[in-house]
């Protein structure tokens, strides 16, 4: 634990990025990541495999993208550093590990951006300064009195009915995939939503699971938006099923994507993200994940993938 604090203190990030917790996240990946490291293995090989082929058929090579870089566990960095004339690495923040296999390559270059294209508004929607857990106690003497403004605000909030009614929609900026040749977005597309909603229901509590589900799907088809949009080749990884399990015993199962459809063909196979005794002894989770080597010339499927799966 005190590794994993002084590595999140170090993180070149902004003030606000940490606060969201997207600092806390990437270290908690990698820990996960050493934990469950024979259990992930099969993932990460399918994902670095189905990229590196796609690369190689790509047959511009100035410019590649990798959208959500992460930690790179899952990119082949070596063979993409070596196909394109330059590769952008994308992501809200770089862990160590990262910038160090990325300082290897001359023509790697790590770009800090927010890839929903709305993080900076959810973050501007806290009523409260910073989540219960993270925030300061106030002065002596100003505690009754900073308790008393926060607690106005929440309620003026929630008599305005939908408090996300003046949070703007997301606008992933295509600048940051413009003029690429090969854009990746490997096991991004179902996180995209996920942080901040935790921040929105720490700060401005939903009205209602719709409202929380329709702004995370809004995330995620902008994203998708971007990805089809885009007149260059695209790889898309995403998990399309999460299913949990109890003793091994198939129990409940989640589409990841919030209803957004997946009607496109591809490769599948299944992560197990959280093996036996990584939750607890009994419960595991599985996720069922696609891979598209070539988004526009995906075959179209009849029935939506993501729904039909999690159908109970």
């Amino acid at each position: 634990m005190l590794a994993e604090y002084i590595r999140h203190f170090r993180l070149p990030a902004p003030k606000w990025v940490k606060q969201m917790g997207y600092g806390r996240e990437i270290i908690s990946l990698e820990a996960r990541y050493r934990r469950c490291i024979e259990a992930w293995a099969p993932h990460l090989t399918a994902t670095r495999d189905l990229i590196t082929k796609s690369a190689t058929e790509c047959p511009a090579t100035d410019h590649a993208v990798v959208l959500g870089s992460g930690a790179l566990l899952d990119i082949p960095l070596e063979d993409l550093a070596g196909r394109f004339k330059r590769l952008d690495l994308i992501d809200i923040v770089h862990p160590a590990s990262a910038r160090r296999a990325a300082a290897q390559f001359e023509n790697v270059h790590l770009i800090a951006a927010d890839i929903s294209g709305v993080a900076p508004a959810v973050y501007a929607q806290a009523v409260t300064a910073e989540p219960i857990g993270d925030r300061p106690q106030p002065p002596k003497g100003m505690r009754d009195a900073s308790c008393e403004i926060i607690t106005t605000a929440i309620d003026r909030s929630l008599a305005k009915g939908d408090r996300l009614g003046a949070l703007r929609a997301p606008n992933p900026d295509p600048a940051m995939i413009n003029g690429a040749d090969f854009v990746v977005s490997a096991n991004l597309l179902a996180q995209l939503p996920l942080l901040l909603l935790d921040w929105l229901q720490a700060h401005r509590p939903f009205a209602n699971d719709a409202t929380r589900d329709a702004f995370a799907r809004s995330i995620i088809d902008h994203h998708l938006a971007l990805l089809q949009n885009h007149p260059g080749k695209v790889v898309l990884v995403t998990e399309v099923l999460r299913l949990v399990l109890n003793d091994d015993t198939p129990g409940e199962k989640i589409d990841p994507l919030f209803g957004a459809p997946m009607m496109l063909d591809g490769n599948e196979w299944w992560w197990d993200v959280a093996p036996p005794g990584e939750i607890n002894r009994h419960l595991s989770m599985r996720l069922r994940v696609l891979g598209i080597p070539d988004l526009a010339q995906a075959p179209q499927l009849r029935s939506c993938r993501n729904t039909t799966l999690a159908a109970p």
